[in-house]
């Protein structure tokens, strides 16, 4: 029977189980709580945050890693695939071993999880124009489904662009949520939001008629529309309800 490590999906987590690996020798094997299937030979470890632990890892990757290996790091962790906190973990192993194995592209290896890493930043930075919002009461709501945990890398940007507004961004596959006020923000998680806050309002109408008058149809290219915005994403935006 093999231990396998369950964490929270979080950074902090994930460096406490680079701890483990060190100090308990745990095999490099991670898995998100709700990502596990229990199985006869996997035995879980649940991960317990420990703040000397995760300041010990975090203070020595910070004075041994780039900023590109930690960008790799922080953004491949936030990627959908059950395997990638796996992935994320034996990448951290292999930037301890040696620094400069980040950038080994040569490495099979380091290529997925590079690749993983990509994609994780590319759908955060689409999702800054991705976002629509509709007014209920006194709080703007705004409903998107990414692949991936792309909340965190979104936040800042809305926060400031929106800092004098109440609004909530919620990842209905993720059913969690981005609670920003008076510029401020968290992060729930496990909510499910009632479908009635996201009505159709003035707000969507608008959105709906800027993108008819801003379309000229002699010089439309659904081809390149789709590359630059993916059909899986239309779901929730408003403009493309009839294309």
């Amino acid at each position: 029977m093999m231990n396998v490590m369950l964490f929270d999906g979080s950074m902090e987590e994930l460096l406490v189980a680079v701890y483990r690996v060190y100090v308990d020798k745990l095999p490099p094997v991670l898995f998100r709580e709700e990502q596990f299937t229990p199985n006869l030979i996997d035995y879980p470890v649940k991960i317990q945050f420990k703040e000397e632990e995760f300041t010990r890892v975090r203070s020595s990757m910070r004075e041994k890693f780039s900023e590109e290996a930690l960008d790799i790091i922080t953004y491949g962790l936030n990627h959908s695939s059950p395997h990638a906190p796996t992935m994320i973990l034996k990448f951290i192993i292999k930037c301890f071993e040696n620094p400069k194995n980040a950038f080994r592209y040569q490495d099979s290896f380091i290529m997925e999880v590079t690749r993983l890493s990509r994609q994780v930043s590319l759908e955060s930075h689409r999702f800054m124009g991705f976002v629509r919002f509709n007014q209920f009461g006194s709080v703007f709501m705004a409903k998107i489904s990414p692949d991936h945990y792309i909340l965190p890398f979104i936040a800042d940007h809305f926060a400031e662009r929106f800092g004098d507004m109440n609004f909530i961004i919620y990842d209905e596959r993720k059913q969690e949520a981005l609670l920003c006020q008076g510029g401020r923000w968290i992060i729930q998680k496990n909510l499910a939001l009632n479908e009635k806050l996201f009505q159709r309002d003035a707000t969507t109408e608008a959105w709906q008629t800027y993108f008819k008058n801003i379309t000229i149809s002699a010089r439309e290219n659904p081809t390149q529309q789709k590359r630059s915005m993916p059909v899986r994403y239309w779901v929730n935006l408003p403009e493309t309800e009839s294309t």
